[in-house]
């Protein structure tokens, strides 16, 4: 809902001073981003993607199963073609029925980023405070507000600099 220049994915781009490719399309769910993946990712031949989607699956009644197979499915691909994938935790949903549905795809995913030995980029922990929803993030149920997409940006920053790290060291040896 606001510019490019306002979201996470600038704010990571500035701080490590990198090229980024932002093909993040609101609205769109794991099925609509696993069609657009090889033209949006593969074809860009990246180092690294970040993958985060589910949001848009919760809110329309999207079964667990199927949210994490079009995950896998996106890692797989990147892996084939030596990108990087790192997966990112949605941030919370403030109504109660979606949010419910949605913590069961972040645990999913979590357990899915784990057992690939992939890095996690936590977006939902800093949207947190005290088992509730920091609802001052947002700028409705769903949607970050300007401040939201600066946690979500700080966050993306501390869980990257250790990803970016290990790539650099890995190119050295």
């Amino acid at each position: 809902p606001y510019m490019p220049s306002q979201s996470w994915v600038n704010i990571v781009k500035e701080r490590f001073n990198i090229k980024v490719f932002n093909k993040g399309i609101n609205g769109n769910t794991t099925d609509q981003m696993l069609i657009r993946f090889p033209y949006d990712c593969l074809n860009l031949n990246p180092t690294h993607v970040t993958i985060m989607g589910g949001a848009n699956d919760a809110f329309m009644g999207i079964g667990v199963e199927r949210v994490l197979d079009n995950i896998a499915e996106m890692v797989k691909l990147a892996k084939e073609k030596s990108i990087i994938p790192i997966i990112g935790l949605p941030t919370p949903i403030v109504t109660t029925y979606e949010e419910n549905l949605l913590a069961s795809y972040r645990d999913k995913i979590k357990k899915l980023a784990e057992s690939k030995e992939l890095a996690i980029i936590d977006f939902y922990t800093p949207f947190m405070y005290d088992g509730k929803v920091r609802a001052e993030f947002f700028d409705d149920e769903a949607h970050p507000n300007i401040e939201g997409y600066e946690v979500m940006g700080e966050a993306a920053f501390n869980d990257l600099k250790l990803v970016f790290a290990r790539y650099v060291l890995s190119k050295n040896i």
